[in-house]
């Protein structure tokens, strides 16, 4: 089989912003770049297209591109000592291995799976792996969780399936319980509640306004910006 000239990157443009946009808020909050965050940032891009490359089977892709990713990522763990980030690793190959797919559950999998960039550059932008980590990519994967949902309701919606806009409200329904819960225990504070607002009120209007007509370049974009807003009030609110 010809080798391209150059790596097939990813096709699935909203799985850029569920990977990068958790990186950006957990430098945000940690208010600090160093070679470390740029090591790991070099070392996540290098492993995220080289999983579209083992898709294709593009196999000389695969080991360059797998080659710059541990390149980038050893002197992580062997100079800066930070012995948790193979286990990001090992975590997250399991989702990037297989295709996403168009299953609910394969694509809310891989976003949990591609928010893990959050408590890993915390861990590296700061030398800790702790409740900041964990809040980090809970924050970001239940946000990313119900953008997935949201949008798989749009594109049902104008295939004319059922059942998508129910998911949707129920999800967001829950979403907004629980925050509200750990608002009211404390657990979290109100800035990092509201910034939940924007994609709840997001989420309920356009399952009002659902209907077969779907604009998808508009869609993808709006889903960015408000990623975007997410992104930047809770980094915000942590900062606070």
């Amino acid at each position: 089989m010809p080798v391209a000239e150059r790596p097939p990157l990813p096709r699935e443009h909203g799985a850029w912003g569920i990977l990068l946009v958790p990186f950006a808020t957990a430098i945000g909050v940690a208010g600090r770049w160093n070679w470390p965050v740029t090591l790991l940032l070099v070392s996540v891009l290098a492993f995220y297209v080289a999983r579209t490359s083992w898709l294709k089977r593009q196999w000389r892709w695969v080991a360059g591109l797998l080659t710059l990713s541990v390149a980038a990522a050893l002197p992580l763990v062997v100079a800066w000592k930070m012995w948790w980030l193979p286990v990001f690793a090992v975590v997250a190959l399991p989702v990037a291995v297989r295709p996403t797919g168009r299953s609910t559950g394969g694509q809310l999998a891989g976003a949990v799976g591609l928010t893990l960039t959050a408590p890993a550059a915390w861990y590296v932008a700061t030398g800790r792996l702790d409740g900041m980590a964990a809040g980090l990519w809970g924050a970001n994967a239940a946000y990313f969780a119900g953008g997935v949902l949201y949008v798989r309701m749009h594109l049902e919606a104008a295939r004319r399936l059922p059942g998508a806009r129910t998911v949707n409200v129920a999800y967001h329904a829950v979403l907004t319980g629980f925050v509200l819960a750990l608002g009211i225990a404390g657990v979290i504070s109100w800035g990092v509640a509201a910034a939940f607002a924007p994609a709840v009120v997001r989420a309920l209007i356009g399952s009002w306004r659902l209907g077969p007509e779907l604009r998808l370049k508009r869609l993808g974009w709006t889903e960015v910006a408000h990623s975007v807003v997410f992104s930047g009030l809770l980094a915000w609110a942590l900062r606070t």
